[in-house]
């Protein structure tokens, strides 16, 4: 009988972090952290404009009309989002997708390149027990191996399969490349509590 390799298992993350706006402190802990589409609908604004904004590129920060600040997304400018792009998708449908997830990072390192990336705006980092969250919200989260945000400085190629289920991840690894990768983010199609057990850190930065 031929025993086949025994598939090394993928190291679990200790910490997941959020980077957020100071200005959104307080709907984040009354309400949770929310996806930008979930935002747009909470701020009651019209169909219309939350699909041109969901599926445009927004070169400054959005203020809603109840105060929350949604970030610019600068680093994904549309002819160079488009020239990365796979699987016949255009920039407004990527910009769709990522606007309908909560994002996380992995690797604090990367947290502090976006915090540098935003410039004087006070920011806030939560700090996520990572074991307790995806062992709640697993079944809602993707990960993914590229900074889906960036589009800049010679972008790795993304499309419809660059996200992965968690769980699939877990089980199987990438469809393609290192089977043993780290995630660069987290993706969450859920809203996220913003309180004890998940949330074991809020600090100002």
């Amino acid at each position: 009988m031929t025993i086949g390799r025994a598939r090394r298992p993928r190291a679990r993350v200790g910490a997941l972090y959020h980077l957020a706006d100071a200005a959104n402190l307080d709907s984040i802990l009354a309400h949770g952290l929310l996806s930008t589409e979930r935002l747009l609908a909470q701020a009651g604004l019209p169909d219309r404009d939350r699909t041109a904004i969901l599926r445009g590129h927004r070169m400054c920060n959005l203020h809603l009309p109840n105060g929350v600040v949604i970030r610019d997304q600068k680093p994904m400018p549309p002819a160079a989002l488009a020239a990365a792009l796979d699987d016949d998708m255009q920039p407004a449908d990527w910009y769709a997708l990522l606007n309908g997830h909560v994002f996380l990072w992995s690797d604090r390192d990367r947290m502090e390149r976006q915090r540098h990336a935003c410039g004087p705006r006070p920011q806030i980092v939560l700090t996520f027990d990572a074991a307790r969250l995806l062992d709640t919200f697993g079944d809602h989260a993707l990960v993914s191996p590229i900074n889906s945000g960036n589009a800049r400085r010679k972008p790795a190629r993304r499309g419809r399969d660059t996200l992965v289920p968690y769980r699939t991840w877990r089980r199987v690894g990438w469809p393609a490349g290192s089977r043993h990768r780290a995630p660069a983010e987290f993706l969450f199609r859920c809203t996220l509590p913003a309180k004890p057990p998940y949330v074991v850190n809020v600090e100002p930065l």
